[in-house]
């Protein structure tokens, strides 16, 4: 894992390094243990500040999940500029669902895994998702969890789906992507 995609262990260590100098100075009542303690303070908010600049493709991703799923959500058009033009029966599957379904507010997104290949080219991006759902024909379906798998590639500067799994949110077997909730 890269450094940039967690900041909470180098900063960990640094707040150990805080409570020992800390400890130290008590004892002590040294300049030198007071030091130690106010520099790994000053490191540990350097290291959170640099993982805040540093975006990873990863976290480029995760970023296109997120606006994805908010733009399917609010039924905007913009949704199907997230899929890959070479992936027209995605685009129509979205729009698809787009006049199927109405996703409450209450949308959460958790639970992300993404790994990137082919030398940063492609993504995979597996993630939970729960929110209240209506089907425009049927009325409401309630709060509905849904478990997605999906595939990217790079084209230009820009992550555009190819592929979408949807999986069982309990037992994690492929369904398909509009079939009614399996949990």
């Amino acid at each position: 894992m890269w450094f940039t995609e967690d900041p909470w262990t180098p900063m960990l260590f640094c707040g150990i390094g805080v409570l020992i100098g800390v400890g130290m100075w008590a004892n002590s009542r040294r300049v030198l243990h007071l030091g130690i303690a106010v520099m790994s303070l000053v490191c540990a908010g350097a290291i959170f500040a640099i993982e805040q600049a540093i975006v990873t493709p990863a976290e480029e991703v995760e970023q296109e999940v997120v606006r994805l799923c908010d733009d399917f959500r609010r039924k905007d058009p913009k949704t199907l500029d997230h899929f890959s033009p070479t992936a027209s029966e995605l685009r129509a599957l979205a729009e698809s669902g787009m006049a199927m379904l109405t996703v409450g507010d209450d949308l959460s997104l958790t639970d992300f895994q993404t790994k990137v290949t082919n030398q940063g080219s492609r993504a995979e991006s597996h993630f939970r998702a729960n929110a209240t759902i209506s089907v425009n024909s049927f009325g409401n379906a309630g709060r509905q969890p849904a478990r997605l798998i999906l595939t990217w590639a790079k084209e230009g500067n820009e992550w555009k789906v190819i592929g979408v799994k949807r999986l069982n949110p309990i037992n994690g077997q492929e369904i398909g992507v509009l079939n009614a909730s399996a949990g």
